[in-house]
């Protein structure tokens, strides 16, 4: 058997468990009080960082691009074991907020004054990263009657992600496949609508990512931002959304950028380093709230050495729009 063919096996054989994971969650999760979400995201961000050895590795080479010899390695692990449950409280919360969300929303979330933006009937581009619990932005949005509409890589399983788009879609967010993304999403913008991007997702050249430094070191991202706030006219928004005590979370815009007067390549570029800029400053003020375990560096870019990457990238698969 090829290794596609195991890799699909092991996927259908393990999707039954992960359905089974998800009615779990849904029924349990939003029952629990905070301090029981809270706890669970505890033991369930340890236990990842020390049975999830893979998803260990990707972050530690992560940090190690991030900081090299600025930070210690007891530090990387202090920082990678916070993002475990970082991570696992972000999806867990996901569903928690989804069950009574406005009870919940009023109580545990809270809105700086900068944020206040976000509530303008007008259109908006609002830009945030994994960071933090990245998905309050889009319950709250909805709840305040200012629903993003986003674009959300589908979880394999087609049934955990059903799950996941209903959570998501509980207050009123509108999640929208990739596929035709961009056309919709300009047609949203028009019509006074917001619309929400990750700005540290490994974007596919031929999917509209260029190439911008990302602590030092080039990485794909997608410029569809840039282009639609200078093809609409649309402010663009920075927000973030970070732990507070007693499991409460606050809302800030980190930046705003008016829109660009061109759309030409280098316009286009020079706003996405920004907007990539803040997106590394963010991280470096609190690194232990990014995912470190994401594949950033998936991409090498033609020309670099392929030292510079971490482990998981891939030189033979380096994307480029001469191939």
């Amino acid at each position: 058997m090829t290794g596609a063919g195991k890799k699909n096996l092991h996927r259908q054989l393990r999707a039954p468990f992960e359905r089974g994971a998800v009615h779990f969650v849904m029924a349990l999760i939003p029952r629990l009080p905070r301090r029981g979400v809270l706890c669970l995201a505890a033991i369930g961000g340890r236990l990842g960082y020390w049975f999830d050895s893979r998803s260990r590795r990707i972050g530690l080479a992560n940090l190690d691009v991030a900081f090299g010899e600025g930070k210690t390695a007891k530090e990387k692990n202090q920082i990678l074991k916070t993002s475990f449950v970082m991570m696992v409280r972000t999806l867990l919360d996901t569903f928690w907020f989804a069950h009574k969300p406005n009870e919940r929303l009023d109580k545990y979330v809270e809105l700086d004054e900068g944020s206040q933006v976000f509530f303008e009937d007008k259109a908006h581009i609002c830009i945030t990263a994994h960071f933090g619990n990245w998905e309050i932005i889009g319950q709250m949005s909805g709840h305040r009657g200012r629903p993003l509409s986003s674009i959300a890589t589908p979880v394999k399983n087609k049934i955990v992600n059903k799950y996941f788009i209903r959570a998501r879609e509980a207050t009123g967010q509108q999640i929208i496949p990739r596929v035709g993304a961009l056309r919709k999403l300009l047609s949203i913008l028009r019509k006074n609508g917001k619309t929400a991007f990750l700005a540290d997702q490994n974007t596919k050249e031929t999917d509209g990512g260029i190439w911008i430094d990302f602590f030092g070191l080039p990485a794909l991202v997608t410029a569809a931002p840039a282009l639609l706030s200078g093809r609409t006219g649309t402010e663009i928004l920075m927000g973030f959304c970070t732990p507070l005590p007693g499991g409460r979370y606050r809302i800030y815009v980190a930046k705003t950028f008016d829109p660009p007067q061109a759309t030409d390549k280098e316009t286009v570029h020079k706003l996405t380093e920004e907007i990539s800029r803040i997106t590394e400053e963010e991280i470096r003020n609190h690194p232990q709230y990014w995912l470190w375990m994401y594949k950033r560096w998936k991409t090498k870019k033609p020309g670099r050495e392929t030292a510079a990457y971490p482990w998981y990238c891939d030189p033979i698969k380096v994307e480029s729009p001469t191939e």
